[in-house]
């Protein structure tokens, strides 16, 4: 019961440690060397194209 506890705990406090590339701006991306590029993408209540950036891994 100890060790489940213990596991547990560890997996719950290494979890938060994660950061989500994709809400970088670009100057932080590339200070990150992440590739930053910019989409074409529908948007399709006022039915024209807006850019949108993301911040992607170069790893695969």
């Amino acid at each position: 019961m100890k060790s489940l506890t213990f596991f547990l705990f560890v997996v719950f406090a290494f979890s938060g440690c994660t950061q989500d590339i994709k809400s970088l701006g670009k100057q932080e991306c590339r200070n990150l060397g992440y590739k930053y590029i910019l989409k074409k993408r529908l948007n399709y209540r006022t039915g024209k194209y807006e850019l949108s950036s993301v911040c992607l891994s170069t790893a695969k």
